[in-house]
């Protein structure tokens, strides 16, 4: 699929990239960027970066950098083409495509062959469901009171009892072994060969926004290990960032999600007229999960199983929750086990009575804090009130919901508010305390590298006049009587200045036009941090030019600097030269002309 570029300019235009990353994790304006925890790696500390003049984002952490596309495309393990798919629907704008020809087919990338072989396989399941050798797992999903309907509606199916036939069947369709085990459908080993390790299963498909087949759970019927298996991570499954049951609930008319724990409650939550019932996929719930969850909805209602194992569940998803903003409410379906057992004995209404009930999550959370405690003694109720108060905690990225909280438990456990106060220092956590201590990002701050391979190294003087320089490109007519791009640091800075030094002088510059003819990923993603380091707001003309005189004799000064260490063989001449041109400007000011000045 390919997009003409009109349309790609206008979903760029019409999806602007500090709304759509904040539908994704939250953000902080410090100077003239937004901050926040990656979205891509774990930290502690903000070192996520969005520049908002250029519609850019970086990561000085891990690296990562990029437009709204590429941070949709990231984010959502999406393809090109869906990424744009999914900001232009955003955006309520009818999708406007290229005519594909017959080169673009074959240069399809292998996340679409993967994705079909899903959906094949997927078809391969279903019909397997429906025959003779699919029988048990048939009567397995009636026994749980399924209709014909909902297992046509979920696309169940049923493995087989050996691990070959799904193979065969997907090598007649003429698919690789290579592209087979891509797909996460087999493996090949020298006992086995090439097999499954899906058998003796009832399947699930695991389908994503697009309605696209990414993966799959398997439930073994009998007494076989793991009881669930699912899909290994492939290009296109990644269990952290995708829900069971989101492709349905995403689209219900109900102003929830109800959080279950397995592909069983969501079935059987949607059967019953629940049909916002997501859960997670065979691992604890995620912080990239309660994101996707934050973009649709802002009421959550946890339906776990009334075990210890359930309980433990519920309160991780509720501090997970409430990271991103939102509170949920914890569903008790006691005195039965879970959702599912609760509606076939009590019935819809029933159910619906307990949702009405539904206890806030970080209410629900303190009382089995309490729960754990011999409040009789002394020293426990001190612990108790210390656990209870460190809790709050989850609210830092929201003060007035902090300070809120801190009230109602204040009034709910007769708390005094000064001793709230004083264990609120006590228990802060370490990230918090770091983040205070650390200076705020401004103007001129140097990047912070990457901890995984070692990246081209520029100052913070070249990092701020590339960015000034293309913010404002009517600068260049002064910066080029100066510099030219070779005075840059060798690597991602330097190629950066060579491509802007070149379209402006040509007239094309633009940041998209810049973007797209730096060919190397890598210096893609650099450059997205090169070019953020703005200045800030300055009231005058004069001070304005005072700033731009003193980068330009900052990457003259580097410059002199890497010549003295190089092998140039005219090294000290031009150093020479240099050197005079930086004591008339220390001395002086830019020579500009009367049109410029």
């Amino acid at each position: 699929m390919r997009y003409t570029d009109e349309f790609l300019q206008e979903v760029k235009d019409r999806n602007d990239i500090i709304d759509v990353v904040e539908s994704y994790i939250p953000l902080k304006k410090k100077g003239n960027n937004y901050w926040g925890l990656c979205p891509f790696h774990n930290e502690k500390t903000a070192s996520f970066s969005v520049y908002p003049p250029k519609q850019i984002f970086h990561c000085f952490g891990c690296g990562e950098g990029g437009d709204v596309i590429s941070f949709v495309m990231k984010y959502e393990n999406a393809s090109y083409p869906e990424a744009v798919r999914i900001l232009a629907e955003r955006a309520g704008m009818q999708i406007v495509e290229k005519e594909e020809s017959g080169e673009d087919r074959l240069r399809r990338s292998r996340s679409d062959v993967i994705k079909q072989i899903n959906s094949d396989a997927a078809a391969f399941y279903v019909k397997s469901l429906r025959s003779v050798h699919g029988e048990k797992g048939l009567k397995y999903f009636k026994e749980r009171g399924l209709t014909d309907e909902t297992i046509t509606h979920f696309g169940l199916g049923y493995s087989g009892t050996g691990g070959k036939e799904v193979v065969e069947y997907l090598k007649e369709k003429g698919y690789s072994d290579e592209m087979i085990i891509a797909a996460g459908i087999a493996t090949n080993s020298e006992k086995y060969g090439m097999s499954s390790p899906f058998f003796s299963r009832v399947m699930f498909p695991i389908i994503n926004i697009d309605k696209k087949v990414i993966g799959f759970g398997g439930r073994v019927l009998g007494s076989g290990e793991p009881k669930y298996l699912n899909t290994k991570e492939t290009e296109v499954f990644d269990k952290r960032r995708n829900l069971y049951g989101y492709n349905f609930a995403k689209r219900s008319r109900k102003k929830y999600y109800i959080l279950c724990e397995g592909y069983m409650d969501v079935i059987s939550m949607h059967q019953a007229g629940f049909d916002s019932a997501i859960a997670s996929l065979g691992t604890a719930f995620t912080e990239e999960q309660a994101a996707m969850i934050k973009r649709d909805r802002v009421d959550v209602y946890l339906a776990y199983d009334m075990d210890e194992a359930g309980e433990k569940a519920a309160l991780r998803a509720v501090k997970i929750l409430a990271s991103v903003g939102i509170t949920p409410r914890r569903i008790s379906v006691s005195p039965c086990k879970d959702p599912d057992e609760f509606i076939s004995k009590n019935g819809v209404e029933q159910f619906e009575k307990r949702l009405e009930d539904a206890e806030n999550g970080f209410l629900y959370i303190e009382d089995r804090v309490r729960d754990g405690y011999d409040l009789s003694d002394p020293e426990e109720r001190y612990k108790c009130q210390k656990e209870i108060v460190e809790n709050l905690w989850m609210f830092a990225a929201d003060e007035v919901k902090m300070s809120s909280y801190a009230a109602s438990i204040s009034e709910r456990y007769g708390y005094p508010k000064s001793e709230i106060s004083k264990l609120l220092e006590e228990t802060k956590p370490r990230e918090y305390k770091k983040a205070e201590e650390r200076p705020a990002y401004g103007a001129y701050t140097p990047p912070k590298k990457s901890s995984g391979k070692e990246k081209s190294t520029y100052s913070s003087a070249e990092s701020a006049l590339l960015t000034w320089l293309t913010d404002e490109p009517e600068i260049f007519s002064v910066v080029r009587k100066y510099l030219n791009a070779d005075d840059f640091s060798p690597g991602s800075c330097r190629e950066v200045a060579t491509k802007t030094f070149e379209l402006l002088e040509e007239g094309k510059f633009s940041v998209d036009t810049l973007f797209s003819e730096l060919e190397d990923e890598e210096v893609r993603s650099e450059a997205t941090g090169l070019l953020q380091n703005s200045a800030p707001e300055i009231d005058t003309a004069e001070k304005r030019m005072e700033m731009l005189k003193d980068l330009i004799v900052n990457v003259m000064e580097r410059k002199c600097e890497m010549l003295s260490s190089s092998d140039d063989q005219e090294k000290d001449l031009k150093i020479f030269n240099m050197r005079l041109e930086i004591d008339k400007l220390k001395s002086g000011k830019l020579n500009l002309s009367e049109e410029e000045s």
